[in-house]
């Protein structure tokens, strides 16, 4: 049997709804790998950089990938895109990799930066903290509205689900995605000065991804924000 050349993962999904993985699946996928001989390729282009609470959301898992994939936050709005990857898999002959755009100096300089300014500042621990502030709030929320369901993510990458308290539950006693309420959701967002998200089966699944700075106060804006837009979505329907 012929192995595969590598394993590609998101350790937290970001379009797919904001799914992060099992941390023990995590771990035994790269014992898998590791003892295969089969790289490990690790997608951290919406999750790294203090997004998840940790620099790099694999650190959750306390793994090390052979490959890491990274890109958007890196470059402080500049375009930016990094592989970092294991001395065993560095084939390239000196010269080999050229390229017209590559080592852009203005964009790699704004990507030092970055990366000192989120050491410098302990950006991962605001990031857990304001992540956890928020989590607080929409379960909360919760309470009022049946309309959400699952809420989920890491640090400052979280996601809920919009679902139909009255639909006909599957296998698993879940309530249907509610696909129709998150655009009204969003639009109602919008007009309050709030931008999101959204993603996931059918589109139903609001993904908050706030500035990294987020202050505490303004975490509790977001969820204010999101109360009103929610009542006054589900209100319309």
């Amino acid at each position: 049997m012929q192995l595969p050349a590598a394993v590609i993962v998101e350790v937290v999904q970001g379009e797919g709804g904001v799914i992060p993985a099992d941390l023990d699946r995590l771990r035994g996928l790269r014992r898998i790998t590791e003892q295969a001989g089969v790289a490990l390729i690790v997608d951290e282009i919406q999750s790294g950089f203090a997004r998840t609470g940790k620099m790099f959301a694999f650190e959750h898992a306390g793994i090390i990938p052979d490959v890491v994939v990274l890109s958007k936050a890196i470059g402080g709005s500049l375009p930016l895109a990094v592989v970092v990857y294991r001395d065993w898999l560095d084939t390239w002959l000196p010269g080999a990799h050229a390229g017209t755009f590559r080592g852009n100096q203005m964009a790699m300089a704004a990507g030092s930066a970055v990366m000192r300014y989120l050491v410098e500042n302990d950006v991962c621990a605001h990031a857990a903290a304001m992540g956890e502030r928020l989590s607080e709030h929409l379960k909360i929320l919760q309470r009022d509205f049946p309309q959400l369901g699952d809420i989920r993510g890491r640090g400052l990458m979280l996601g809920v689900e919009l679902v139909d308290p009255s639909g006909a539950p599957d296998v698993q006693g879940h309530p249907p995605a509610f696909g129709c309420l998150a655009p009204l959701v969003q639009r109602e967002c919008l007009k309050r000065g709030l931008i999101l998200e959204l993603g996931g089966r059918h589109g139903a699944v609001v993904r908050f991804l706030p500035p990294l700075v987020i202050t505490a106060a303004e975490i509790d804006q977001v969820a204010e924000i999101f109360s009103r837009a929610l009542a006054a979505a589900t209100a319309s329907l």
